[in-house]
């Protein structure tokens, strides 16, 4: 069963629906113009309504004013109000007949069909106030008309009571319709249990109806009674009459509230149209149940003739126009009752509308989704068909090159693996060193203490000449050793901290490295190994280069240089040329600055330290080089002896730039073949001996410096040590 046909339904959504079942599908084009006449019809009726009731309130404050001065000129005015009264219904009787016409004869869509079972129903509450008010109208003025002529009285309350009858048939009839459309949409929902459930509670209602008249029949007064007391009770009757149309004016706006709001039901009801295909299948359930509604149809006409007759019977007793306006008043509760209901059930209506809605977005979005969900599966099964012999060679190349990149993953991966061992080791054995130079530290404060007292010493030529055989030569030795293992430690702590720098750059660099290339190559023709050299070499420039950036105060990310550089060879820049430039230019002007900074800070500390230097005891200048001799040694040297020695570069903070003798390096050269800034100091000593030169950055780097190790200005300190020397052979 549809989903739309388990909902339970209230009554002017059952009358929408059961219009459309049991009207003719409209054709392409006539809903419009349809809709067109039916508004223009009712704006028409309305606009009648509101001359009627401006005519009706100007001639009760003529006739209140004329009512004793001219009794012939006001019967013929109130004869002539209940004329227009009269004609007033017959419009209205006419336009619901021209409606109903038009609602059988025009062919109609489902949204057509709906909009004008809704105008249908807006007449008839239309036409339902008006009749109120028309009935309370006439009843007045054929009250007035009986205190001046009575026959006049009998002859035009006979009249409007026919039409009154008339116009309470044709709404019996309207509600008898619209109960029989109700009952009939109802049935598509609803199983005949709940058909039963309803006669049952139309039976009651019918009851109920029987009763009120009952009541309405035993409440009857004589009519000469009523006569008598109504000139009595004019006033109250105008009084009434005011609350009446006061009441009138209030149930209007809130029916206009309410036709609003029901015309908002209808169009959320228009959204609808698009379920033609569930609506047809009502139809269809519809026109096989027609049979038993038009027998439901006939059982509530049986109790209409029965009512309309009662009803007869009650105006036959001419009632007086007091009790019809106490009859106005009673059934105005019934109106105020109706419309409370009716707003009820619109406002179910607007929940089911919008649960519908809801429902219908729902499933809209999901068969959206379905479609496009099964097009794009046959537009990709149709490109796997097309496509399945290419795929399954590039599937068989790609589980080839899969292989090969997991091999060579592996290969990265042992290569990480032992680069981070490697990095852990260096880590561990430069906390070691850092360990062992805080030890030496302390043993050279000690040997510091010892030889600044043994510099407080009394010097004098004996025992300056006694020294080479006594304890000072030793102790000096000593000393010479102590700091030659200080200054190796430093330098291989120094060497440390470079691999371990270098060891995190190639990490760096490696897990940014391609997964396609190869990390154990074999080399084995020489231009695979002279292509290798090369770009081995350009690595190691470009590390060099990284670092020497690094001690210039320019951080750069050695990953980002090699995509640089992958790009580059690819000829897939990702900067412009002149993006590029001015990205080296920006670079340059802050190496440019850093370097300004770095080499006044070090010509600054450069100095101190040369003046500190320059203190010392024994400390000599000459030819702008400090030298202090810390052992002069044994043997006299020639300047055409072979001289060898190991040399020890450092900064003046201690940092070893090279230490000769921590590589197991030595120089060998004829003496007067050194440099001056060496050949001078190592005239100083004899064999073996060992002196201490502090070079000032215009004698050694100056304003350059030697990146990446050796900063601009910096003032250089040099430990020279003669390990032999040996006389030039003979030719």
């Amino acid at each position: 069963m549809n989903r739309a046909a388990t909902l339970t339904l209230n009554a002017p959504l059952l009358m929408l629906v059961a219009a459309l079942a049991l009207s003719t599908p409209f054709t392409a084009g006539a809903a419009p113009a349809f809709l067109d006449y039916a508004q223009q019809q009712t704006q028409q009726s309305q606009a009648q309504e509101k001359n009627d009731a401006a005519s009706a309130k100007q001639t009760q404050e003529s006739r209140q004013s004329a009512d004793n001065k001219k009794t012939g000129t006001s019967t013929s005015q109130l004869q002539k109000r209940i004329t227009s009264q009269q004609a007033a219904i017959a419009q209205k009787d006419k336009l619901i007949q021209q409606l109903k016409k038009q609602l059988a004869a025009t062919p109609q869509t489902d949204t057509a069909g709906a909009n004008e079972q809704a105008a249908l129903n807006k007449r008839i509450n239309e036409l339902q106030v008006a009749l109120s008010a028309a009935t309370a109208e006439k009843e007045a003025l054929i009250k007035k008309a009986g205190v001046v002529q009575n026959n006049n009285l009998q002859q035009s309350q006979a009249a409007a009571r026919q039409q009154i009858q008339q116009l309470t048939t044709q709404i019996q009839q309207a509600e008898a319709e619209n109960k029989r459309l109700s009952a009939s949409f109802t049935t598509l929902n609803k199983d005949k249990h709940a058909l039963m459930t309803q006669l049952a509670a139309a039976e009651k209602e019918k009851q109920a109806a029987l009763e009120q008249v009952k009541a309405l029949n035993a409440d009857k007064q004589p009519l000469t009674t009523r006569l008598a007391a109504a000139e009595k009770e004019k006033q109250a009757v105008l009084e009434q009459v005011k609350a009446l149309n006061a009441d009138k004016q209030s149930l209007t706006i809130r029916l206009a509230a309410a036709e609003k709001a029901q015309q908002a039901a209808l169009d959320q009801a228009k959204a609808l149209n698009a379920d033609k295909q569930p609506l047809a299948t009502r139809l269809a359930a519809a026109e096989k149940e027609k049979q038993a509604v038009l027998e439901q149809v006939k059982a509530l006409n049986a109790d209409k003739q029965s009512l309309t007759i009662r009803l007869a019977a009650a105006e036959k007793a001419q009632q007086a126009a007091l009790d019809q306006a106490k009859a106005l008043n009673a059934d105005k509760q019934p109106l105020t009752t109706r419309l409370a209901a009716a707003e009820k059930e619109k406002q179910a209506v607007l929940e089911q509308v919008k649960a519908l809605n809801a429902d219908k977005q729902s499933l809209t979005i999901r068969l959206a989704a379905a479609e496009k969900a099964q097009q794009a599966a046959l537009d990709q099964a149709k490109a796997l068909n097309a496509d399945k012999q290419p795929l399954a060679t590039r599937l068989a190349a790609a589980e080839k090159e899969k292989q090969a990149v997991l091999e060579q993953v592996k290969a990265l991966n042992a290569d990480k693996q032992s680069l981070t061992i490697r990095l852990a080791a260096a880590e561990k054995t430069q906390q070691a060193a850092l360990d062992q130079v805080k030890a030496l530290n302390a043993d050279k404060q000690s040997l510091s203490t010892r030889l600044a007292a043994a510099d407080k010493a009394p010097h004098g030529p004996a025992n300056d000449a006694a020294a080479p055989k006594n304890e000072p030569p030793e102790m000096a030795a000593i000393v010479a050793a102590y700091r030659l293992q200080a200054d190796k430690d430093n330098a291989q702590l120094r060497m440390k901290e470079d691999e371990i720098e270098l060891l995190r750059t190639q990490l760096s660099v490696q897990s940014k490295t391609r997964s396609g290339e190869s990390a154990a190559a074999k080399l084995s023709a020489s231009g695979e190994q002279q292509a290798y050299a090369i770009g081995a070499s350009m690595g190691s420039e470009a590390l060099n280069v990284l670092t020497t950036r690094r001690t210039q105060g320019v951080t750069v990310d050695a990953g980002l240089v090699l995509q640089g550089i992958e790009d580059a060879f690819r000829g897939q820049l990702r900067l412009g040329e002149q993006e590029r430039n001015k990205a080296l230019f920006d670079v340059s002007q802050q190496v440019y600055q850093n370097l300004n900074k770095i080499e006044q800070k070090n010509i600054s500390a450069g100095k101190k330290y040369q003046q500190a230097f320059a203190r010392k005891k024994d400390v000599v200048f000459k030819e702008g080089v400090y030298s202090r001799v810390d052992y002069p040694g044994k043997g006299k040297i020639s300047g055409n002896d072979l001289v060898t020695v190991v040399i020890k570069e450092m900064l003046t903070d201690g940092t070893v730039i090279n230490d000769m003798e921590a590589k197991d390096q030595a120089l060998t050269q004829k003496l007067d073949a050194y440099p001056p800034v060496f050949r001078e100091p190592l005239k100083r000593l004899q064999n073996h001996g060992s002196v201490t030169l502090v070079v000032p950055p215009e004698k050694a780097y100056g304003s350059k410096g030697l990146p990446p190790k050796i900063p601009p200005g910096a003032t250089m300190v040099y430990s020279v040590r003669i390990v032999d020397s040996q006389p030039e052979p003979a030719k």
